[in-house]
């Protein structure tokens, strides 16, 4: 008999009867009195509330190819503390014949008694956590109303000492200068760009967040911001429950507000006046993204920043489309790579006829065949690398969750080495889903009907939206000009592009 001993713990500060080494040794010496075989240990250190376990994934994943007979943990609410959760793993047990037992009593799928009672064990886990929850958010509002600051980051023109806000000169400068340039007539877009070209960093800069430069919504948050008047807002928003990890926004009448809590940035009266400004830029429709949809929306993007390119006119000028990153930061996140409007529909047009006459070559099947044999190999072979990189991952994730719990590497090193393991899994994954969904080839495309609804479309010698929509997936814009087309007929990738 095949045993699966699954052990967690919140955090490496458990007490020591709910410590991980403590949990392992009970369940090992349940398995030596009653004479079965270990087949692993699954071991996770994280709330129970979460199915996003890595030890609960690979336990689950192995009982479903049935690699063991029985699932031994000190008690239910090392398993989880969420009913649902808990329910769909015990149902999945039950189908693959698989015993769950508790070492505390309550818990044997064998024993049709303690079934019945494993229900009302599974929500007293699961309200005990909403408790605890609860409990640990009224401490918070308490720290909260008396002014302390629990964001996990201070306004961009603050740094944190001691839960509180405090000027952070260089920034708060830089703070100012935004509403002054704000009131002074510049919008919130050249703000932004004024600011990259200067090479003033974000509060983002050097971490892992996306948000590396400047942007008028950016601009939007801080001028919207009440901290710099010295008032602290929070609890804006706020955990629907402990076992989900969404979050609803408060009204306003549940935030907590204290006003004149730290040194302000820029006084009141100036805040209260950008602020009605803004208000009476949404009320005349500016400030918001245009609804209006040009030919290439959504189809046209810079080949070099992967970014969308924007529709440009001014005046009577002719229509063109420049790089988004462009638009939005200058030159220093990307060139324009400029191009018109009429230009690229007369290019796609042609291309499109290229097409459509390729579409009749002799050579078009064999050449096909060929192509998609190729892909089909490079594929294969890039899947089982791939599996094989996510397996190594697992294994180092593995080893160092044990010489954690061994404390043979601090907490600190162990969150970092795993943060960037996961980022690598991440990846890995993703590719993986990409690839696995693209490999099976396409149903065949009756070649025929194809060319009789492109030659259909192009006899209007227009390109519309429509034709967009049924041919093409992707247009790329390089900084020379060069149009690469990326049409939806992937089994004819080499046929169809430029």
């Amino acid at each position: 008999m095949k045993v699966a001993g699954y052990i967690r713990a919140s955090s490496n500060k458990e007490k020591q009867k709910e410590s991980p080494e403590n949990q392992k040794e009970i369940i090992q010496n349940f398995i030596k009195e009653n004479e079965y075989d270990l087949h692993s240990h699954y071991i996770d250190v994280q709330t129970g509330t979460t199915d996003r376990r890595d030890g609960l994934k690979q336990m689950i994943e192995d009982a479903e190819n049935k690699q063991f007979d029985v699932i031994v943990a000190k008690e239910l609410s090392r398993l989880g503390r969420n009913v649902e959760l808990l329910y769909k793993l015990i149902r999945m047990t039950i189908n693959q014949g698989i015993r769950v037992i508790t070492l505390d009593g309550k818990v044997d799928t064998n024993d049709p008694a303690k079934q019945a009672m494993f229900g009302l064990y599974a929500w007293i886990y699961e309200s005990e956590s909403q408790r605890i929850g609860d409990r640990i958010k009224s401490v918070f509002h308490v720290k909260q109303k008396q002014g302390l600051y629990l964001g996990s980051r201070p306004p961009y023109g603050y740094q944190l000492v001691n839960r509180k806000l405090v000027i952070k000169e260089d920034e708060a400068s830089i703070v100012a200068d935004i509403f002054n340039k704000y009131l002074s007539g510049m919008n919130r877009c050249t703000i932004a760009r004024y600011l990259n070209e200067k090479g003033i960093a974000t509060h983002y800069q050097g971490s892992s967040k996306v948000k590396t430069y400047w942007s008028q919504n950016v601009v939007r948050g801080m001028l919207e911001n009440p901290s710099y008047v010295g008032d602290m807002v929070q609890n804006k928003r706020t955990s629907i429950s402990v076992t989900m990890k969404k979050f609803k926004v408060n009204e306003k009448k549940d935030w907590i507000v204290v006003p004149n809590v730290h040194e302000p940035i820029v006084t009141r009266e100036v805040y209260e006046h950008v602020n009605k400004i803004l208000e009476s830029e949404v009320k005349k429709g500016r400030g918001k993204l245009k609804a209006t949809t040009h030919l290439f929306t959504n189809y046209v993007y810079c080949a070099d920043c992967g970014k969308s390119m924007w529709h440009h006119q001014r005046g009577g000028r002719r229509a063109r489309y420049i790089c988004g990153s462009y638009g939005k930061h200058g030159n220093i996140a990307c060139t324009i790579h400029s191009i018109l409007e009429d230009k690229l529909s007369e290019m796609v047009l042609e291309d499109m006829r290229t097409r459509s006459q390729q579409l009749d070559s002799s050579s078009y099947e064999a050449e096909l065949e060929k192509k998609t044999a190729t892909a089909r190999k490079k594929t294969l072979a890039r899947l089982k690398w791939l599996e094989s990189q996510i397996q190594k991952q697992m294994i180092l994730k593995q080893n160092a969750l044990e010489k954690f719990i061994c404390d043979a590497i601090s907490k600190e090193a162990y969150d970092s080495f795993i943060e960037k393991l996961q980022e690598k899994i991440n990846q890995l994954e993703q590719e993986k889903a990409e690839l696995t969904k693209n490999k099976q080839p396409a149903s065949e495309i009756d070649r025929k009907n194809l060319k009789k609804k492109l030659d259909g479309f192009l006899k209007l010698n227009e390109l519309t939206r429509e034709m967009l929509s049924w041919f093409v997936e992707r247009i790329e814009i390089t900084e020379t000009k060069e149009v690469r087309v990326k049409y939806k007929y992937k089994e004819l990738e080499g046929i169809f592009t430029t």
